[in-house]
């Protein structure tokens, strides 16, 4: 019981420190959606940097009608509304703001557009056209949040 004691009182300023720091502020745009949309928004982010890391790889492999194929069936335009059917048209495009789904619609085509240098076979102009698809992804999760 002693041993618990001094424990615990060795514990309590820490718990008491912590209990009082205070969480610094999210300045990013809250974004309200419906949960199902916020989950499949959430599955599709996980999924893009999956693409986008296997894209990487392929590139630096030389491998670069690979990574332009993975670009544009993942990332690309062609990978836009695969929520329709499960939404009735309610995708998380619908609920976003403007801004939100400009910066969303632009990563879509640009990555289309690097699946097209990609597929040229000149990996200097592939890496510099994969750049604003990481531009995009940075400004939306820099600017947006959805909880």
């Amino acid at each position: 019981m002693i041993r618990l004691l001094i424990l615990l009182a060795a514990l309590l300023p820490g718990l008491v420190i912590a209990a009082e720091a205070k969480l610094p502020e999210d300045p990013r745009t809250l974004v309200e959606m419906p949960l199902l949309q916020q989950a499949l928004m959430r599955q599709d982010m996980v999924e893009h940097l999956s693409a986008l890391n296997n894209v990487l790889g392929f590139l630096a492999a030389g491998k670069l009608k690979e990574a332009a194929a993975i670009a544009e069936k993942e990332l690309g335009v062609s990978s836009m509304g695969k929520h329709a059917a499960a939404t009735g048209g309610q995708g998380p495009g619908r609920f976003m703001p403007e801004a939100m789904r400009g910066i969303g619609l632009g990563m879509h085509q640009a990555a289309s557009e690097f699946a097209e240098v990609a597929k040229k076979g000149n990996k200097a102009a592939a890496y510099r056209a994969l750049e604003p698809v990481t531009a995009a992804c940075a400004a939306c999760h820099s600017g947006f949040r959805i909880r």
